[in-house]
């Protein structure tokens, strides 16, 4: 079965957890493209700040505010957009919490939190696009999962945990829709690292302030992934090299990856500032913060860009293999 998608700017592209951050690059960066958008969060000043530069750049969005918790909220989300627009053509799940503690020292209430927006939400999300998608005649549903949805943080059990629970989801909803013949295109995007109002906005128990382990890469390779995701259909994307290599590390040696993340990742994952007590984050409400970018200076990637255009990386290889002969005839010349 080979699944079409439209070009963006023919598309009704619904993003859940727009308001900052990821959620928020990837809906800037689609209606840019031409895509209507519909697009909802927690955050009011955050969404009506979203629809507000979409429109003076001269794109069309309207919000919602909505928790992908709450499955009766998303489906609202999903009705606003058909009601609007008249179909969805692109459902993007980018709604996300995290919480900075050790195992022991998350309480249930916190895990079953950070599971509800992170995997739950994204259950939501998927469950009310995926009618409308079907009503379409095609469709790209996309998450925005982790490399922890393969790798574990220490101090990041909760985050994890939901993650992981992504990737078997998604997982299994493909094969679904494969054996079902639906042309659906569900792809799962694995960041690395990336600048976001993630960390500054995480629930923390730790004595300092959280941030991500270096490298740390630009809400900009996200979006650009779930750009190209809009409209080609592709299974898995990673964000950043530094996913790969983690992913690699996982795979064939994880007994390594574990010592190396016990004595690395806990020093990695929190900065010099201090802050006794830790800070309660946005895990009961959210905060005004509609920035895409916070202060870890993210780069870009070249390793997502060749993902993102393959005949780049045919030629990449070719002229890597090409070097060697070269070389040769250059210095017999």
């Amino acid at each position: 079965m080979k699944i079409r998608l439209k070009p963006l700017d023919e598309q009704v592209v619904v993003v859940l957890g727009a308001s900052s951050g990821i959620g928020r690059a990837s809906a800037l960066r689609l209606a840019a493209r031409g895509a209507r958008l519909v697009v909802g969060a927690r955050s009011q000043p955050g969404l009506a700040s979203l629809v507000q530069e979409i429109t003076a750049a001269g794109g069309e969005a309207v919000h919602l505010v909505c928790d992908a918790a709450d499955p009766d909220q998303v489906q609202r989300l999903a009705d606003l957009a058909v009601s609007r627009f008249g179909r969805i053509d692109t459902w993007v799940n980018a709604a996300a919490l995290s919480l900075f503690a050790t195992f022991e020292d998350t309480t249930p209430a916190e895990f079953r939190r950070v599971v509800e927006v992170n995997y739950l939400g994204q259950v939501h999300g998927a469950l009310a696009a995926l009618p409308h998608l079907r009503a379409a005649g095609q469709g790209a549903l996309i998450s925005i999962s982790s490399v922890e949805s393969r790798v574990a943080l220490p101090l990041h059990a909760a985050y994890s945990a939901g993650k992981h629970a992504v990737q078997g989801a998604m997982d299994a909803l493909r094969r679904d829709l494969i054996a079902d013949g639906a042309p659906i295109s569900v792809t799962t995007v694995k960041p690395a690292t990336i600048d976001t109002p993630l960390f500054t906005n995480s629930r923390n128990k730790m004595d300092r302030r959280p941030k991500g382990p270096p490298p740390v890469y630009s809400p900009e390779v996200v979006a650009a992934c779930v750009e190209h995701a809009a409209e080609h259909p592709v299974r898995d994307l990673l964000a950043g090299g530094a996913a790969a290599q983690m992913l690699a590390t996982e795979a064939l040696a994880p007994k390594v990856m574990d010592l190396l993340l016990a004595k690395v990742a806990i020093r990695a994952e929190s900065t010099r500032e201090k802050v006794p007590g830790g800070s309660p984050g946005n895990l009961d409400a959210p905060t005004s913060d509609d920035r895409v970018k916070a202060d870890l200076h993210g780069r870009p990637s070249l390793f997502t860009w060749l993902q993102l255009h393959p005949r780049a990386r045919v030629l990449t290889a070719a002229g890597a293999l090409a070097a060697p002969t070269l070389v040769r005839r250059f210095r017999r010349a």
